[in-house]
């Protein structure tokens, strides 16, 4: 989610799979529990039960939180880049904190992507990432695409990488990509790194 003042990265919509999984095997378990608890053996109810007790709350947080939640917030207002510690797939907490001062610039990386033997098909993958001045470097996103959807993929998070450039003031450094001219956080075109 990209406003003029926030960046919301979230996780992809297929995260809410496993936890919604999670949820209605759950919920089955309940289900099968107050209709066949006469004919099931007593330590399967109480294994059916305790499996429903643990699977729909934190399923259920899992799944609200991939749909709703956010790995990573860069707030203007605030001035500062948020990592979500994402207990349990709740997204409570905060793992790392990054005011816009230590931030050193944005790295985007085109990885992978060599021919390679075997069945499946070649991918390309674009990863985005923070680095403080400190030398660390943080994670903010990456795209997966066929070699074919290339270009769709690398526009997709060079969106990404000028919004948050555009918020935090940071330049956005190039790393194996030759793509043309690039923007910075300032709004000037300059010359790709390679």
């Amino acid at each position: 989610m990209i406003t003029p003042d926030v960046v919301d990265i979230r996780p992809a919509r297929s995260a809410a799979i496993a936890p919604l999984l999670g949820f209605l095997l759950g919920v089955l378990c309940f289900v099968a529990v107050l209709f066949w608890i006469q004919s099931l053996p007593f330590p399967l109810v109480l294994l059916l039960m305790g499996a429903a007790i643990v699977l729909v709350p934190f399923s259920g947080m899992g799944f609200v939180y991939s749909i709703y939640g956010a790995n990573v917030v860069v707030n203007r207002q605030k001035q500062t880049a948020i990592w979500q510690q994402g207990l349990f797939g709740m997204g409570v907490g905060t793992e790392e904190l990054v005011p816009f001062a230590k931030i050193e610039c944005l790295e985007l990386e085109k990885i992978g992507g060599a021919p390679r033997r075997g069945p499946g098909h070649d991918l390309l993958q674009f990863e985005l990432s923070l680095l403080k001045k400190s030398g660390k470097t943080l994670a903010l996103g990456q795209i997966t695409v066929p070699p074919a959807y290339a270009e769709e993929g690398l526009a997709r998070i060079r969106e990404v990488a000028d919004a948050v450039a555009s918020i935090t003031g940071a330049s956005v450094e190039l790393i194996n990509i030759d793509q043309g001219p690039r923007r910075t956080g300032r709004g000037r075109p300059e010359p790709s790194a390679v």
